[in-house]
């Protein structure tokens, strides 16, 4: 029998005392009563309550403790009218002390909070249910006993019936609610954006006792992330990616640096047929007088010549050589777990999955390559028929099809986000490339936080974490996407700031992530953080010895 601990808040001591009686009568339930807590045992679950009668009381409890419910008992009794108005401001009080949190993340949800309501004044609680009914909690419970008119056995049978509605709201988002899938959202974000992901899976290897970060029912993976996301939904382990892409075992042959060799050269001779084409059109207009002479027309002449500069082929071959083997695929179908990675259709500017039904034919080393394809370094990767690009141009997570897909537990992984400043002026001193690369990280993180959480705020049923650098630490992202330093300090201080992270949340997450069997154990985390700050420089080494 699963046992769950509910915060009961109650201004009015009376209420407490009124429900026990109720409680204590059912012979469906037993009732252990003790001064600052009880038990409520039935034959599904045994909900054990924390008393609060006060906004600081459960302030406090709510920082030191998980709560898989919270009830509110703001029953106007009829002995204790005058207290109604002293009862609906703490109500008020509790309501806007949730909301006061910033931190989504932190914020309690209001589906699992369901408030007792009564009054022999059917008018003021109407009133107060039209007012609980705006915040989208998980259930307004009302105590018909407390009717005018109500004696006897009529009375009891609505006591009575209050407590079987509050027992079923409780049985069913604590224990009949079926589990979903678990998922990994990695977004894109360049080279840097590989280490920074390999560095929070590390950190949530390490601390998710009972489960590997390679056993989630699900990857969505864009850019980067489809690049990590494909090597995690093979089966392989995070130190062994570590190792791999830090160079640290000198055992893999592809390296993520650019070379001379990677230089786009066969695409010379098209762009020059282009441009000289398109120069003898120019000149014929010009002479016929239909365009004029101008630096604009010029420039979009020469911009024919500037196709993408490199060739990422080898990324592909590369891939296919890591999946093609007996331990591993390069088909989407044989996975052991599902994968997608999101792609651009370069000229219908639509987001699409490949992977998902229709697509996964699709080698995934091609697949990963098209995700890839950040303009303009890169060209769009033709595949059955269509050509395909960076998937972030659409999309900076897919979200959305995770739920769709059956989550209900979504950890998203975004390195691709702006570096903050607050001096005046400290963008203006770094070339036109690097703001526009800060442009257009701030247009996809903030396309992100507001699709997120309108989406999550549809679906309440859905625990969703996200992991971003730290400002600090997006200081050392700010580089070209294509550029392979600070692999140890990204690595590193990803590792170290995820924890920092879990540490905010683990009041909260612990109790989200146990109800899908994992246990949150951050010793061995702490114990590998405090170990890198006695390093004399950042060093991933320690994090795979």
């Amino acid at each position: 029998m699963p046992e769950k601990i509910a915060l009961y808040f109650s201004p009015l001591q009376q209420t407490f005392a009124d429900l026990c009686t109720t409680i204590d009568r059912q012979d469906w339930l037993h009732l252990d009563q003790r001064e600052t807590a009880c038990c409520w045992r039935g034959t599904n679950l045994t909900l054990c309550l924390h008393l609060a009668r006060t906004i600081e009381e459960v302030q406090k409890l709510m920082r030191s403790t998980y709560y898989s419910a919270i009830l509110v008992d703001c029953r106007h009794l009829a002995d204790y009218l005058e207290a109604a108005p002293k009862q609906e401001k703490a109500l008020e009080d509790f309501f806007n002390l949730l909301g006061t949190e910033t931190d989504r993340e932190r914020r309690y949800p209001f589906r699992r909070v369901a408030v007792l309501v009564g009054d022999a004044d059917r008018e003021r609680v109407d009133k107060l249910i039209f007012r609980l009914g705006q915040r989208h909690i998980g259930a307004c419970l009302r105590d018909r006993s407390l009717n005018d008119g109500l004696h006897g056995e009529q009375d009891v049978a609505a006591s009575d019936r209050l407590i079987e509605q509050l027992w079923q709201f409780c049985s069913e988002i604590l224990v009949d609610r079926p589990k979903g899938k678990k998922a990994f959202n990695l977004a894109g974000g360049g080279i840097s954006g590989i280490y920074y992901e390999l560095g929070v899976l590390k950190c949530l290897n390490d601390a998710f006792s009972g489960l590997d970060v390679r056993d989630f029912d699900m990857y969505f993976g864009i850019g980067a992330g489809a690049f990590v996301g494909s090597f995690a939904a093979n089966g392989f382990h995070v130190d062994k990616l570590i190792a791999t892409i830090g160079d640290i075992k000198r055992k893999w042959p592809y390296s993520l640096r650019l070379r001379m060799r990677h230089l786009n050269l066969r695409e010379i001779p098209k762009r020059m047929n282009a441009l000289r084409r398109n120069t003898v059109k120019h000149l014929g207009d010009l002479v016929s007088r239909q365009e004029d002479l101008s630096v604009a027309s010029l420039l979009d002449n020469y911009a024919l010549s500037l196709g993408p500069l490199f060739s990422h082929n080898e990324l592909e071959r590369a891939l296919r050589e890591q999946f093609d083997t007996v331990k591993h695929t390069n088909d989407f179908r044989k996975l052991p777990r599902k994968l997608f990675v999101g792609v651009t259709d370069q000229d219908r500017r639509e987001h699409v999955l490949l992977g998902d039904d229709g697509y996964d034919d699709v080698p995934i080393s091609l697949a990963v390559q098209a995700s890839t394809a950040i303009h303009p370094f890169f060209q769009a990767v033709p595949i059955h028929g269509r050509y395909y690009a960076d998937g972030a141009i659409t999309r900076t997570s897919n979200i959305t099809a995770s739920i769709a897909k059956g989550a209900d537990l979504i950890f998203v992984i975004d390195p691709f986000v702006p570096l903050i400043s607050d001096e005046a002026g400290f963008n203006i001193k770094h070339s036109n490339l690097w703001i526009q690369q800060q442009d257009i990280k701030t247009l996809a993180y903030t396309r992100f936080a507001q699709m997120s959480e309108e989406i999550l705020r549809q679906n309440p049923q859905v625990s969703c974490y996200t992991f971003v650098p730290s400002n600090r630490m997006r200081a050392l992202m700010t580089q070209s996407p294509l550029s392979v330093d600070n692999f140890h300090p990204i690595i590193t201080e990803a590792y170290a700031g995820t924890y920092r992270r879990l540490t905010q949340l683990e009041y909260k997450i612990a109790g989200e992530l146990a109800e899908h069997g994992i246990q949150l154990e951050l010793k061995p985390v702490a114990a590998r953080v405090e170990e890198l700050s006695r390093s004399r420089k950042p060093d991933a080494n320690i994090l795979i010895k």
